[in-house]
């Protein structure tokens, strides 16, 4: 039986001539993304074109026999979601198009072209944008928030980056990690450890300046996620202009309601 499952294995490891990681492509949660998949042919006939696209290695995305669509075996997930382009199979293109992406559709996909006994393969992320605007006032702190549905802090890597090439912040498997930090926030960040196990990656910036204002994403890599936020920094005069403001509203709407007991 030993010897069977060897010989087996063998022959699938002969049948497959490449595996290439190609690209890792990302996305945004409800929007549609391209998973490119070439082939090597510069010609084909249609009755060469069988190409299947899986997630995970199991999950059924697509697939393309003599070179037509067929979606028979899909998984329910992907229904109505997945569309490729037939006009270009000819020229060896078997791209794929997710629409509508979910959390879940964030992992590597395979794209199997079997005439050619090739394997490529794509990583796809899935960028999560917070609809908040977070402020803050220069030599204040704010906390930008991240969270996972993972329930445990072993093996968890998060990257904390601004304006998508500064080093805010690392979590290295579990541990806090600042030798790539760049020194614009040196001494300036800090997490919450205990709250790993929870899922809170949530970053904690102290001393704030005019320049952290930017876009800050949270790169949950267990997870392939990225959460993505805003953070404006504001004058500590726009902080007192803002309270004498809004004293000003509550003083108005106040005599307001007065008035309106009088009469």
């Amino acid at each position: 039986m030993i010897i069977r499952r060897c010989v087996v294995l063998l022959h699938l490891l002969m049948l497959i001539n490449e595996v290439s990681l190609q690209v890792t492509v990302e996305g945004v949660i409800g929007g549609s993304v391209v998973l490119p998949c070439s082939s090597k042919e510069p010609q084909l006939t249609t009755e060469d074109i069988t190409v299947n696209w899986k997630h995970h290695d199991s999950l059924n995305v697509y697939a393309i026999i003599k070179g037509k669509v067929s979606v028979e075996g899909q998984d329910p997930k992907y229904k109505n979601r997945t569309e490729s382009f037939p006009e270009e199979y000819r020229t060896g293109n078997f791209s794929l198009k997710l629409n509508d992406l979910q959390h879940s559709d964030a992992g590597k996909y395979q794209c199997y072209i079997i005439d050619e006994s090739t394997i490529e393969t794509v990583e796809l992320l899935i960028k999560v944008p917070l609809q908040v605007l977070i402020v803050g006032y220069v030599g204040d702190s704010v906390v930008l928030p991240c969270s996972s549905e993972l329930n445990t802090a072993e093996g968890i890597t998060v990257h904390w980056r601004h304006n998508d090439s500064l080093k805010v912040y690392d979590i290295i498997k579990g541990k806090v990690s600042v030798e790539e930090q760049d020194s614009a926030y040196e001494n300036r960040t800090e997490s919450f450890p205990q709250a790993y196990k929870t899922g809170n990656f949530s970053l904690k910036l102290n001393n704030l300046q005019y320049n952290d204002t930017g876009n800050y994403m949270c790169h949950i890599t267990n997870e392939l996620l990225i959460y993505s936020m805003e953070l404006l920094v504001k004058d500590e005069k726009d902080q007192g202009t803002q309270s004498r403001t809004e004293k000003i509203v509550t003083l108005v709407a106040l005599l307001s309601v007065f008035i309106l007991l009088c009469i």
